[in-house]
């Protein structure tokens, strides 16, 4: 009578080519990611939107030249602000990078996309704590503009968490929905960002008119609400479209840069000048447009790793 060749043989180890490999990750990755993105994320946009500052005042007051804001960041006055917004985004990118362990960091950003919601729908806040502040810290996370900024981020970072879990199990999308998704999914974030801006822009003249006396407009909060859902899961639909994000991440990496560029201003059609025009140009400006590009390009990396760790594994599974 043969024996099965998947059993061990007396005296011998079992053998553990037979034990399929495990598309999820453990326990501890799942809990030391969620720790670092909750703690981290937070804490790299605030140093983006106080490193960008200077860059938004840039934008804002138009007349000084681009070489004059340079000189000025590498000042010693200035290269604080350069230093933070380089080191926040490079926080940002660490928190992206930590989905090569798990899936469950970048998805527990969702719930930090409460905290935007909730200053919108709470104007009173910054007055309630800023006397607990450090200036810096108050000027960067509660300033109008940049309260955009995190409103913009943490959703698509949290759909992006959903992204590389489906890639862990599903890494062979089919080719016709990652072509739909690459077209679709770029005007969709656009529809979901220009969404979140206008509830931006309601809540801040809210707030102007009746100096946080009244709440903002349920209609805002909606409107804000379908935005941030938008944006979510626009960064959830790169799991079935691994390159989506690739056009988004260019197009805002560009807009960005056009900012600081002489004359490109002043060549914008007369919708860029709007109140939601403004305002999307603003949190671009504050920093925005860096972390958002930076952030979908280094996820479109660490899903291609994942997605062909998940297909070696599933080939080794099926030789067995």
């Amino acid at each position: 009578m043969g024996t099965d060749p998947s059993t061990p043989s007396p005296g011998q180890p079992p053998s553990t080519a037979t034990t399929p490999a495990r598309a999820g990750s453990g326990p501890i990755a799942r809990l030391l990611t969620v720790v670092y993105a909750l703690v981290v994320t937070p804490v790299a946009t605030t140093l983006v939107v106080y490193g960008a500052m200077p860059w938004h005042q840039h934008v804002l007051m138009r007349n000084v030249p681009l070489d004059q804001l340079l000189e000025y960041l590498f000042s010693s006055i200035g290269l604080p602000s350069f230093l933070a917004l380089l080191g926040g985004l490079l926080l940002l990118v660490s928190v992206v990078a930590t989905g090569l362990a798990s899936s469950a960091g970048l998805l527990s950003v969702s719930v930090l996309a409460l905290f935007p919601l909730g200053l919108l729908a709470w104007p009173q806040l910054p007055v309630l704590v800023h006397e607990w502040l450090p200036d810096f810290l108050f000027q960067a996370v509660f300033v109008m503009p940049a309260q955009g900024v995190p409103l913009l981020l943490f959703p698509v970072m949290g759909g992006l968490g959903l992204a590389l879990a489906i890639a862990r199990r599903r890494p062979r999308p089919p080719v016709a929905l990652s072509a739909i998704g690459a077209v679709l999914v770029p005007v969709i974030m656009l529809a979901g960002t220009l969404l979140a801006m206008h509830a931006v822009v309601v809540a801040s003249t809210s707030y102007m008119t009746t100096l946080g006396a009244e709440g903002v407009p349920v209609s805002a909060m909606l409107t804000a609400v379908l935005g941030a859902v938008l944006l979510w899961l626009c960064g959830a639909a790169t799991g079935a479209s691994p390159y989506a994000q690739i056009l988004s991440a260019l197009v805002t990496l560009a807009a960005t840069a056009a900012l600081f560029l002489p004359g490109v201003l002043m060549m914008l059609p007369s919708v860029a000048y709007s109140r939601v025009g403004g305002t999307t140009m603003s949190v671009l400006a504050m920093g925005g447009g860096a972390a958002l590009g930076l952030v979908l390009l280094a996820h479109t990396a660490v899903q291609f790793a994942v997605s062909s760790r998940a297909r070696r594994r599933a080939q080794a599974a099926s030789a067995l």
